[in-house]
């Protein structure tokens, strides 16, 4: 059975179309495909948050925490510069005249510390990915696609974190030079989807990336919002996914609104998504597990989905009069989402309670081109040291890879590629006239318990200005804040 069409529409409403069963793909691990019917709607998603006993730990301090500080940088320049005013975080620039160095380890050995032929050969790969973002900077696109044709042949498929992050920045920087406004990951077929679904659980059992972001989100816009005695919630999604957030929040919510014995609200879900990040059947599943798991919960939901290739800002309903509204934004450089100031004007307009700002790798938009690009870089290498340091085996990787990170790094180089301006994003959300929030003690707690089933160690949490931010070692993951306007 082929999917769905994607609607000609601006919107895809799949509360009011027709019912359209998933095909059969014949995927051993394709448990997340199947139909409602036959397993718990909530099997479709991530493994539910254990959120603290609010009857029993209501209070509970979190253990201290770190204050946040900008991880030492992947490499040392000499001729540092002051950082941008608007950030106020230290990050080296960029230099053509200046090679990189890679960072020592993090316990370097005693005595005079030497240089091996593999750290060279990675140093010059480095250099050149560096040279080749600054050819693009200054728009010499032929000399930097001379540099990316050389490290084609020296850049593996497979091999360490440094050699892989550096081969996705190569493919990203490929494409932006292309003009290419879309990534080469697409998901394309039933068959694509399925893969994509397993990637993300996979990536939700290795890693608390997924899940201190879908929790920490959700226990914020908990706090601000699950006591109202409105009769709709209304959440604007601009970072979907495939949805298993609203899961762990719709069955938070019953459990809050049941003790009090009031009745339960409805719940509008608008997601924002484009064509090149979701297919038309990830959404239909999205939708049928979402329903399926709100009905068994007692709880009015309504799905709609939402095309940001063709939207029409006018075309936005303005709230009612008795609907609360709340907002997940993902913030940083992106090709899939207007930019970030017009963004927050459209949200601006619902005025909502609450605003959660998610940050996925530290993004540092205030910064030129080449430099961001470099930045990327390190995420991504940060990144993938953390999953093959929790034994991940190479099929699970490839796909993890395929359908989350490499997709990821390529929207934020193009994004960045086509912004007008560099701009700091926590700057751009408070000359919107939004201010930042403190996150919860519990949404602290969420987090410590988090990382205490996380069987590797290295994973630690830092306070972020009033938000919290999952580290790698000394690499920033992703961070959570909350806003209001």
């Amino acid at each position: 059975m082929r999917p769905p069409p994607p609607p000609a529409a601006t919107t895809m409403r799949f509360h009011d179309g027709a019912d359209i069963k998933p095909p059969l793909l014949g995927v051993p691990s394709a448990g997340l495909l199947h139909q409602h019917q036959t397993l718990p709607a909530a099997s479709f998603f991530m493994p539910l948050p254990s959120f603290p006993d609010h009857q029993h730990q209501p209070h509970l301090p979190p253990p201290p925490k770190r204050h946040h500080s900008m991880p030492d940088n992947l490499f040392l320049l000499q001729n540092q510069l002051q950082p941008p005013p608007s950030q106020g975080l230290p990050f080296p620039p960029l230099h053509t005249t200046t090679p990189f160095q890679l960072q020592p380890p993090l316990q370097p050995p005693r005595g005079a510390m030497k240089t091996t032929p593999a750290a060279q050969q990675h140093q010059q790969l480095l250099d050149e990915l560096a040279a080749a973002a600054m050819a693009a900077e200054v728009g010499n696109s032929i000399g930097a696609r001379e540099i990316l044709a050389r490290l084609n042949q020296q850049l593996p498929p497979i091999g360490k974190p440094l050699l892989r992050s550096a081969s996705y920045l190569r493919e990203a920087l490929l494409l932006a030079l292309t003009d290419g406004h879309q990534g080469s990951t697409r998901v394309t077929s039933p068959l694509d989807v399925a893969l994509k679904l397993g990637a993300y659980k996979s990536f939700s059992d290795l890693s608390p990336v997924l899940q201190f972001a879908n929790f920490t989100a959700t226990q914020a816009l908990l706090d601000e919002i699950a006591s109202t005695t409105s009769s709709c919630i209304r959440i604007i999604d601009f970072d979907l996914g495939v949805g298993g957030q609203w899961a762990s929040f719709l069955q938070e919510l019953a459990y809050r609104r049941g003790t009090g014995n009031g009745p339960l609200p409805m719940l509008k879900l608008t997601a924002f998504v484009s064509s090149a990040s979701h297919h038309p059947l990830e959404l239909h599943l999205t939708r049928e597990n979402l329903s399926q798991f709100a009905v068994d919960l007692g709880i009015p939901f309504e799905f709609t989905a939402i095309n940001l290739d063709a939207f029409d800002p006018a075309e936005l309903i303005a709230p009612s009069a008795d609907e609360v509204v709340a907002v997940c934004l993902p913030v940083g450089c992106s090709a899939r989402t207007p930019p970030l100031p017009m963004l927050l004007q459209l949200v601006k307009q619902l005025a909502p309670k609450i605003v959660v700002a998610i940050d996925h790798g530290s993004d540092r938009g205030d910064l030129p081109f080449s430099q961001h690009f470099m930045n990327c870089f390190q995420s991504c290498m940060f990144l993938l040291d953390s999953l093959d340091a929790a034994g991940t085996n190479a099929d699970a990787a490839s796909k993890i890879e395929r359908f989350l990170i490499q997709p990821r790094v390529e929207d934020a180089v193009l994004g960045r590629r086509k912004a007008e301006k560099a701009m700091a994003w926590r700057a751009v959300f408070t000359s919107a006239g939004f201010a930042p929030v403190p996150l919860s003690n519990l949404a602290e707690a969420q987090a410590d318990c988090l990382l205490k089933r996380v069987q590797v160690r290295g994973f630690h949490v830092e306070k972020c200005g009033m938000g919290l931010a999952l580290y790698w070692q000394r690499g920033e993951l992703v961070s959570v804040s909350a806003w209001r306007c």
